[in-house]
């Protein structure tokens, strides 16, 4: 059955998303940001108006204990950060303890960051979403073919999306793919999130207000190195509340996939007078590529993307 993933609140979070006290020093961090009640953008204002040169991917990361601060420019934002949030001296240093272990016990790949994920504008949400699963091991899988069905509703508006991706794992003990989505429209509903084949929901976290949501689809079991997984799902939008997503359906490709299809079904009594297939980069900037598509007699349009990406595959309609 579909899982609903947002409620009345203007914040989602999923009460499993931390492991508590398995970090002191974020759990510190995180509480200390909470009761000044600052963004994370605010934050990294404040210390670029003292000198001080952070990402707000690196804040967000430290508060979730995926990274620490070990350089001697980030113990030194460290210390600005004790006095920005009023912890103390040495209140956040502190907790931080030896650096981890570097060299070729080091990860191979690094989470990708929120600038992959969101169009500019929503980095800061993003980030903060990101703090809430488990990214290690985005980087792991190779996406080698993904399916989008799109059905539209006779106004035309977005009833559901239907995904299958079919993925390998590079190494040994990944369980999971990450979903996100953007509604790009703030205050659109977001979606529900149903898991149809080999795969199971996660942790979700959505930020309603300015329509953004990840969630972890777990596979069955953990991959072996080489191993390959079909998994599908769908996001359904609750009548009355279909989108319109103003006359746009795209997706964003973080890593490159081998195969991309893109199917939208219009309604019988609802055909649009044009449709454009459009690539771009993950800047949300103008279409690199513009291509007119047709719509066939059973009413679908489609865009095929081959050894794409990073960037944007997506169509776009107009009625009249």
């Amino acid at each position: 059955m579909p899982t609903p993933v947002v409620g009345p609140e203007s914040r989602v979070r999923d009460p499993r998303r931390i492991d508590a006290g398995a970090d002191p020093f974020a759990d510190a961090l995180r509480s200390a940001i909470r009761a000044k009640g600052l963004s994370l953008e605010r934050i990294q204002h404040k210390l670029r108006s003292r000198g001080v040169a952070v990402s707000i991917a690196a804040l967000s990361y430290w508060q979730s204990g995926r990274r620490r601060p070990e350089r001697p420019d980030s113990l030194t934002a460290v210390g600005h950060l004790e006095e920005i949030l009023e912890v103390g001296e040495g209140g956040l240093r502190a907790l931080l303890g030896p650096p981890r272990p570097r060299g070729k016990a080091r990860p191979r790949t690094r989470p990708v960051g929120p600038e992959a994920w969101a169009a500019a504008g929503d980095y800061e949400s993003m980030a903060e979403l990101l703090a809430d699963v488990d990214t290690s091991t985005d980087q792991d899988l190779t996406r080698l073919s993904l399916r989008d069905q799109v059905e539209l509703a006779m106004d035309g508006s977005t009833r559901r999306v239907r995904s299958r991706q079919v993925l390998r794992a590079e190494r040994a003990g990944v369980d999971r793919v990450l979903l996100g989505y953007d509604t790009r429209l703030p205050g659109d509903p977001l979606p529900v999130i149903g898991t149809l084949r080999s795969c199971r929901l996660g942790r979700v976290s959505a930020d309603p207000r300015n329509g953004l949501m990840i969630a972890e689809l777990l596979f069955d079991r953990p991959l072996r190195r080489g191993e390959r997984t079909a998994v599908e799902y769908e996001l359904i939008h609750v009548a009355p509340h279909h989108p319109t997503y103003d006359n746009t359906h795209s997706r964003r490709f973080r890593h490159p996939v081998r195969e991309y299809v893109l199917e939208v079904r219009y309604d019988s009594r609802c055909r649009p007078a044009r449709c454009e297939q459009f690539t771009s980069d993950l800047s949300g900037g103008e279409p690199a590529e513009v291509r007119e598509t047709p719509v066939d007699t059973w009413g679908y349009a489609y865009a095929v993307a081959l050894d794409f990406g990073p960037g944007v595959v997506g169509l776009r309609w107009q009625w009249t």
